[in-house]
């Protein structure tokens, strides 16, 4: 289980959540979705992304998305519950 997580379940395209979230896409490939408890007195830090740089030619700028990080997550988190991610395809204009 990661220490990054989000308030709200992810909505839109893939690309715009990575952007929003400066999530790399060597660091996640975003086909799985958990859903957990924190457990009451846990300790998390809250705040606003970082900028990432992923490769030479993609850099994320910071953003203002706020995001959380829970340090030892797999020991702080209780009922969870996994969602895999399916094809979507969403016509644009």
């Amino acid at each position: 289980m990661g220490s990054w997580w989000a308030w709200e379940k992810p909505a839109g395209s893939v690309s715009q959540y990575r952007e929003d979230y400066e999530i790399c896409y060597q660091w996640s490939p975003l086909d799985r979705l958990v859903v957990c408890d924190l457990k009451p007195g846990s300790k998390v830090v809250v705040g606003p992304g970082q900028s990432a740089q992923c490769s030479e030619y993609l850099t994320y700028p910071q953003s203002n998305k706020q995001q959380v990080y829970i340090e030892n997550a797999a020991t702080v988190m209780e009922n969870c519950r996994y969602y895999g991610d399916a094809f979507n395809w969403l016509r644009i204009e």
